[in-house]
């Protein structure tokens, strides 16, 4: 009995080992997981939904791990391409079920010492545990315009590495390591911007056991930051790329290191095409070009997803909804796979695509990349391509060697065999054709000889016509000719010339620093070689710095700025007719942020008729820009970082970047207008002027010239001095008011004690006024330094400061008129229809009476029973207008309830003289910006009509006018002018 028991000891011994795990890695903790996979699967897919039940106390740790393991397949089991999900082995517990009914049979009674050895004996032998995955540092660099990770060990334990989760069936592809000199492995992968800051899930294959590591997930503490590598050759140049035929795209650089490729007109190439997950799975991608227009089919590795999208999320929800209009359905090809017709802009640039999985009924976000390196031409489409010497527009034209060889016509067909030509030479001097040299057609003996497969003519217009195998085009193929009369062989060649199209293969941003002194017209290039210093992006050093992000993937965080990196942008004209070379822009104007980052732009660069705009955002924080449906990555960092992105030049541009100072990658919206005067010259437009001033001390005498709108003419004014209108493209009017001539605050520079000001001239090229106090607060603030409360500022800035000006300036736009960026930073926009407007005065309710227009009015100060005007008063009753105050005390809920989109308010917000609270000028100043601020802050623009000052009847009935142009009826506005001057 004493010797069983032994015997059972030691065998409970060996299954506990065998069941207990004994490999040691690191990993997180499985409530850490489950929080962050959770995360990391809503910014993913957004179709994995937190299973509350997971965080009840009462569950097992069992039922814990499960759940955690149903969350992580989620993504997996609904958009994976039709590949089952590998199961974990079931262990066998029967060994242990015998050894736990028996356990109670006094297994752990006494054990003598001496039947140690019998014990070892009879117990197998202990496997050794694998030391921890450490990574003594993970490094991030842009590296030819991409986000290159190092992961460096200092062991052998483990060979390498996979981006994605352990329940992936397929782990590509795989990051093998490369042998450092710390004794363990580089692993080298590319990963998006998005990432950087992240929890990044990997999967760490085990040399010996050659086997992928699947209990535990891992993740890797990614750099907040990518440093700069030193500058490099461009990646995009192609050496000897002129055999279109041959495997290899005719390529050319151009300034900056922006690469054109140049692709046979309605041929076919074999082109590497990736995407960003390995849940959409590319096989093959076949390129064709038409005219310039690329489209691919690409074919996918499973059959997930029914409709692939380009544009917003949006509006792939709305295709979705609607038939899926406008979608690109699957097409099943002759294998069973599915296949997708997609139109390609660029090469070597991320394509954001909307695929729609068909389990989930989800749009998922994509991105595909078309790869110009390595292209290799398939042919032309099945048909016959004609051609005649000497006539004009054609699809290709039959070259030869200077000689007796020459070729009058031609008939090049491409069947799925291959391509073959009937050439008809000049004439019958040459009997016998050879694809090679002399000396090989005379060793093949004819073999291979190709002899006339026709005659045509007779007589002296005889010729031969031979039939050839096409084995390039554009490309110089030898034949070898024997003469009819002499029976000598001599070497010639012939080419077979098609169009081709010069298509855009993207943006080297890596070097494109360095080239930004390619433009020869000047000096304004002077900041082009920014990427000289491409270097100093290692002050990045803070990369490693960032373990505050340890929880940034956590549910339940109260950081505003979750990590938010999927916005894209729309292709943009780029093209203008302006010669190549660099210029200084003649204006740029810029909205959108938090306020404190500011963009400026140095230079603008034409290259191949297309434009290309250096801007600088204030801040190290900017690891890419999207922009014209593409992502940039900077040319140079500092305290400042700097992009080279293309634009539409005097139009507005929305752009996106992504900056990691606010603990997460966080994408911002901005739009940009970059204005070049001699491209409006160019396209025949003419140009005024040199820009709009925001403060001035007196009414414009000429119009301003407005970036971006065209002056067109001025409305004449005979009597009023208050006010100016001029008339700009698409219906735009700028409306100025004095506000200051004839009031208190006239004069208000000169006398001391009164608020002082300082003008400044801001980054985006507009002229701000701000008191002493607020510029010293300023001063004192940077962007690194600001506190948390400042960034969770809101975005709108306060354009009451507008209303302080001594002229201030209103934009009337028409419905459905969009203006330059910008502007609405340094005027009042009256957006039309003003059709819910809230007047302030019974005065002013008449003269829109007098406009017909008090159909536009939808709230007013006066109540029902005060109230002198009529029609008002009878709305008040039926309740179709509402009286919510006056001006400095209105009823802001009925403000927002009525969706009021114009305030009119008369002079009596002014600051006066006599004023009956005897108030200083400051003060009442104080007191106007205060309820300006507030109406600003609904974002209702005030129009204060100072018609009651001008001088005379006249001159105060011309201000019939202004409410004309506010409220779309000018016409009846000078009907009635007129009819009053007579």
């Amino acid at each position: 009995m004493k010797r069983n028991s032994k015997r059972f000891l030691a065998l409970f011994m060996a299954v506990s080992m065998s069941v207990t795990p004994t490999t040691v890695l690191h990993a997180e903790e499985s409530s850490e997981t489950d929080q962050i996979q959770n995360v990391e699967i809503k910014q993913d897919e957004n179709i994995a939904q937190e299973d509350s039940e997971t965080n009840e106390k009462s569950n097992s740790a069992e039922n814990s791990k499960e759940e955690i393991g149903k969350n992580e397949q989620a993504e997996v089991k609904d958009t994976q391409d039709n590949i089952p999900v590998k199961e974990e082995p079931v262990s066998d517990n029967t060994n242990q079920e015998n050894v736990q009914e028996n356990g109670n049979q006094n297994i752990t009674s006494n054990v003598e010492k001496n039947d140690k050895k019998n014990q070892e004996k009879e117990s197998p032998e202990q496997e050794v545990a694998v030391p921890e995955f450490k990574a003594e540092k993970v490094k991030a660099v842009v590296v030819n315009g991409k986000i290159q990770v190092t992961v460096s060990t200092k062991d052998e334990n483990y060979d390498k590495i996979y981006i994605g989760k352990k329940e992936d069936s397929e782990k590509t592809p795989e990051v093998k390591g490369e042998k450092n000199d710390l004794g363990g492995y580089d692993f080298v992968f590319e990963t998006e911007a998005g990432n950087l800051g992240q929890k990044l899930q990997y999967v760490p294959h085990l040399t010996e056991k050659n086997e992928w590591y699947s209990e535990k997930d891992m993740f890797l503490d990614m750099p907040a930051e990518a440093q700069f590598s030193e500058p490099v050759a461009s990646v995009n140049e192609v050496a000897g790329a002129d055999l279109l035929s041959a495997g290899e795209v005719q390529s050319r650089e151009v300034a900056a290191g922006h690469k054109t490729v140049e692709l046979i007109d309605g041929a076919s190439y074999k082109v590497e095409a990736t995407s960003n997950s390995g849940m959409f799975n590319i096989t093959n991608c076949v390129l064709t070009n038409n005219n310039g227009k690329m489209t691919a089919v690409i074919t996918l590795s499973g059959k997930s997803y029914s409709h692939l999208y380009i544009g917003s999320e949006e509006d792939a929800k709305k295709a979705s909804a609607n038939n899926f209009e406008g979608c690109i359905p699957f097409v099943i090809n002759a294998e069973g796979q599915y296949t997708y017709t997609i139109p390609v802009e660029q090469l070597n640039t991320p394509l954001e695509i909307w695929a729609f999985s068909t389990k989930s009924k989800t749009w998922f976000e994509r991105t595909i990349t078309f790869k110009s390196e390595g292209m290799q031409f398939q042919g032309l489409k099945e048909d016959s391509y004609e051609y005649v010497k000497d006539a004009a527009n054609q699809v290709y034209t039959v070259t030869t060697d200077p000689g007796m060889f020459s070729v009058t016509e031609a008939t090049l067909s491409k069947t799925a065999e291959g391509m073959k030509a009937k050439v008809t030479l000049k004439g019958t001097g040459y009997d016998v054709l050879y694809l090679g040299s002399d000396e090989d057609a005379k060793k093949d003996d004819g073999k291979n000889w190709i002899i006339p497969c026709e005659t045509k003519g007779e007589g002296e217009n005889q010729q031969y016509v031979f039939e050839i195998p096409v084995s390039a085009l554009n490309t110089s193929i030898p034949i070898a000719t024997r003469g009819t009369k002499s029976k000598k062989w001599f070497n010639h060649t012939i080419t077979f010339n098609f169009n081709t199209n010069t298509v855009d293969a993207g943006e080297d941003q890596s070097n494109s620093g360095d080239n930004g002194n390619n433009g020869n017209n000047g000096g304004s290039n002077n900041n082009g070689n920014n990427g000289n210093n491409s270097g100093s992006g290692n002050n990045g050093g803070n990369t490693n710095n960032s373990g505050s992000n340890n929880n940034s993937g956590q549910n339940g965080s109260d950081n505003k700025y979750d990590s938010n990196t999927n916005g894209s942008t729309g292709r943009v004209n780029t093209s203008t007719k302006l010669a190549d070379g660099v210029y200084s822009p003649d204006g740029f104007l810029w909205s959108g942020g938090t306020g404190k980052v500011s963009i400026t732009c140095s230079q603008i660069r034409i290259s191949g008729g297309q434009a290309y705009a250096t801007i600088a955002f204030s801040s190290s924080h900017y690891q890419y820009v999207k922009a014209n449906g593409s992502t940039y990555y900077p040319t140079s960092q500092g305290s400042s970082t700097t992009f080279e992105i293309p634009v539409e030049l005097n139009k507005n541009n929305k752009i996106i970047g992504m900056t990691t100072a606010m603990s997460q990658a966080h994408e911002i919206t901005y739009s940009i207008f970059v204005y070049l005067a001699g491209a409006q010259a160019a396209e025949g437009s003419s140009v005024i002027g040199a820009g709009m001033a925001s403060e001035s001390k007196k009414l414009d005498q000429e119009a301003p010239s407005i970036i971006g709108l065209e002056y067109q003419g001025e409305i004449e004014l005979n009597h009023a001095q208050y006010f100016k209108i001029y008339e700009y493209e698409q219906g735009i009017k700028l409306l100025e008011i004095d506000l200051a001539s004839g009031t208190p605050r006239e004069n208000q520079e000169d006398e001391s004690g009164e608020v002082q000001q300082s003008t400044e001239m801001t980054q985006s090229g507009r002229v701000e006024t701000k008191t002493t106090d607020q510029s010293k607060k300023e001063e004192e603030q940077t962007e690194d330094g600001a506190s948390e409360a400042s960034q969770n500022q809101s975005e709108q800035e306060d354009k009451s400061e507008l209303y302080m000006n001594n002229i201030v300036k209103y934009l009337i736009v028409p419905e459905g008129v969009e203006i330059p960026v910008g502007l609405d930073k340094e005027t009042i926009v009256i957006q039309q229809p003003t059709d819910k407007t809230y007047v302030a005065s019974d005065v002013i309710l008449d003269k829109l009476e007098q406009l017909g227009a008090l159909n536009q009015v939808k709230a007013v100060a006066s109540e029902e029973k005060d109230c002198t005007n009529e029609i008002i008063k009878n709305a008040l009753k039926d309740k179709s207008v509402d009286s919510i105050g006056k001006y400095d005390e209105p009823d802001y809920k009925k403000l927002i309830k009525d969706e009021c989109n114009l305030t009119v308010m008369d002079t009596e917000i002014l600051p006066k003289e006599d004023s009956e609270t005897q108030e200083t000028l400051e003060d009442q100043l104080n007191t106007m910006k205060e309820i300006l601020s507030k109406y600003d802050t609904l974002n209702i623009p005030v129009f204060i009509d100072r018609s009651i000052d001008e001088e005379d009847e006249l001159a105060q009935a011309e201000w019939l006018k202004v409410y004309g142009a506010i409220f779309g009826c000018e016409d009846k506005a000078e009907e009635i002018y007129a009819e009053l001057t007579k």
